[in-house]
């Protein structure tokens, strides 16, 4: 009796695009701040910038971001990074997934909610690019991500979340898994920021989380090896 072969490269690339489909940005509409700060592994020390409510270096608490809602702005020239602008996020060893914690004072604005640019710094001291957000979509809050540069947030919590501070509140959420770790990450003003006049990449925090066990990493590796066994299976 003759058997078929399954074609388990096709089935690896159906499962990658599928992946794809299942990790794009969602979106949440939480307003309680504690939802957030709980289970942060760390907070980053933040470094390299002029402006905002406290003086540079500052790491945040979980109680600071909810009863204060500081925020920092305005970086510096960062060495291999051009422009000058840019604010440093320092964690104690590397990490791959973090929440960054906008600080937003131009609510209704649609660049507020994604006003940062991310980069990462590797262990050979190379600085990778991340993150940018290019376009923002909707006409009015809340808004969501549209085009952009790197890897896009898998989570976006787009609407205020008090701690209010004393310029803006603590807000649009974001969380992100990257492909590699950094100890070491540098926050610049996004493109669509700049484009719509206001290059400040307002931050209140940056902390480490742990990874939902359904990125993308591990959704590949499950179903293609699901499929690798079935077309075992299917050849014999």
């Amino acid at each position: 009796m003759k058997h078929k072969t399954l074609n388990t490269t096709a089935l690896i690339v159906g499962a990658i695009a599928l992946t794809s489909t299942l990790t794009a940005t969602s979106y949440t509409s939480d307003s309680n701040i504690a939802d957030f700060t709980t289970g942060i592994a760390e907070f980053a020390k933040l470094s390299n910038f002029g402006g905002g409510d406290v003086a540079s270096p500052y790491t945040p608490t979980a109680s600071s971001i909810a009863n204060h809602g500081y925020r920092v702005y305005g970086g510096g020239a960062v060495s291999g990074l051009s422009g000058g602008n840019w604010i440093l996020a320092d964690f104690t060893s590397p990490v791959a997934s973090i929440r960054v914690f906008p600080n937003i004072d131009h609510l209704g604005s649609q660049y507020d909610g994604f006003q940062y640019s991310i980069w990462g710094k590797s262990a050979s001291g190379a600085w990778v690019s991340l993150f940018d957000a290019l376009t923002v979509t909707g006409s009015g809050e809340p808004f969501t991500l549209g085009t952009f540069t790197g890897t896009a947030p898998t989570v976006v919590n787009n609407v205020l979340t008090p701690g209010t501070g004393p310029a803006g509140t603590v807000g649009y959420e974001a969380d992100f898994t990257f492909s590699s770790a950094y100890s070491e990450y540098a926050f610049g003003a996004s493109t669509v920021a700049v484009k719509q006049g206001n290059a400040d990449q307002e931050l209140s925090a940056v902390g480490s989380t742990v990874p939902e066990p359904s990125t993308t990493a591990g959704l590949i590796a499950i179903g293609v090896a699901g499929l690798l066994i079935r077309g075992r299976k299917w050849s014999k």
